[in-house]
């Protein structure tokens, strides 16, 4: 049998060897440490059930913006701005998606318990009232004596009492219906009630969904009335807020890219949408982000000034209304409902 020959390693040889050998199991080490990093689980209330409102969100999941913050998030839906804001304030979720102006009223009755708006994303309220033509509700005073649906934990019913104040309906002239916020179009289609209240993309969307023509929808919108107020927001916990405010600005930094992203890109949020939630209607659910686009987030304002921050004064001046609307006490300010201490740089707020 013949004998095997080995190389004569030198002296060189051998320490070029280990050094080799050392450097890959210093990589190694890295690479194993790197996969252990811990990341922050935070949860995530969304403003409504999965759809192209919040498409933006899994966009920014898919592509790894929070992960690249060292977060790991777990987005739930919701039945309206009500119930996020409710569950942001009870410490039970992080980070919420939700109508600043019902945060203005939770947190001047629940001081102890007040997140803050973080990142303003609809400069103009979609906030109205939805009918049929055939209702014949062309302006406010044409509620009187209506039924009216809407559910008890939507901004819009929690905000109608200010918009029958400044338009002069008497509240008692209104008769009510409430039910869940998914089953509000359907009091409508019955003919349960002849007007609903809500975001008018929402409405709109599901009622052309059961076959409705555009033309047979009409709305009074809260905008027209006199309230210029934002919409809606991401809103950060208060415990986050005092705790863990770097995971805050990390968050805020990987949302703010995913809606630029789908502002960018409508198709891909909605791709991503899909995957979460596959029976969504693509067609429709990407009409719905587009409409968003076009009237809440794509303003003179935030055309001028990227997404994201608020204009003091507006804001103060729509605080001040709410406060009185609603008889809040403390007189809340705009500085108790909102900061811009977590947005990013503004490259990365400009509308695309």
């Amino acid at each position: 049998m013949a004998n095997t020959i080995y190389p004569v390693q030198t002296g060189l040889e051998r320490r070029a060897l280990v050094v080799a050998l050392t450097a890959l199991g210093c990589i190694g080490l890295m690479a194993s440490a790197a996969a252990q990093t811990p990341t922050t689980e935070v949860k995530v209330s969304l403003n409504a059930p999965f759809d192209g409102s919040n498409a933006a969100f899994f966009l920014a999941q898919e592509k790894g913006y929070f992960a690249a913050e060292g977060i790991t998030v777990n987005m739930d839906p919701s039945g309206g701005s009500g119930e996020a804001v409710t569950r942001i304030g009870s410490g039970a979720y992080d980070f919420g998606f939700a109508d600043v102006n019902v945060l203005l009223e939770f947190n001047a009755k629940n001081p102890g318990s007040a997140g803050k708006a973080v990142y303003m994303l609809y400069y103009r309220s979609p906030l109205s009232i939805a009918s049929f033509a055939k209702a014949n509700i062309n302006k406010p005073a044409d509620l009187a004596g209506k039924k009216m649906g809407g559910s008890l934990s939507d901004g819009a019913y929690k905000l109608f009492p200010v918009y029958a104040g400044m338009t002069g309906v008497k509240p008692d002239s209104v008769k009510w219906e409430y039910g869940d916020l998914r089953l509000r179009e359907a009091m409508l289609l019955k003919g349960d009630v002849e007007a609903i209240l809500g975001f008018d993309s929402t409405m709109y969307f599901s009622l052309v969904r059961q076959g409705i023509k555009p033309a047979d929808i009409k709305f009074l919108y809260y905008s027209d009335a006199g309230m210029d107020l934002y919409g809606n927001s991401i809103i950060a916990s208060k415990k986050m807020l005092e705790t863990k405010p770097a995971i805050v600005k990390g968050f805020v930094a990987a949302a703010a890219k995913g809606w630029r992203d789908a502002v960018a890109n409508p198709a891909a949020a909605i791709a991503a949408l899909k995957k979460q939630a596959p029976l969504a209607d693509e067609k429709l659910e990407m009409e719905k982000l587009q409409w968003l686009i076009k009237n809440q987030i794509t303003t003179p304002e935030s055309t001028a000034d990227g997404m994201g921050g608020v204009r003091a004064a507006r804001l103060d001046k729509s605080v001040a209304v709410l406060s009185r609307a609603f008889d809040l006490p403390g007189k809340p300010t705009s500085a108790d409902v909102f900061t811009n201490a977590f947005l990013p740089p503004l490259a990365s707020r400009k509308l695309p």
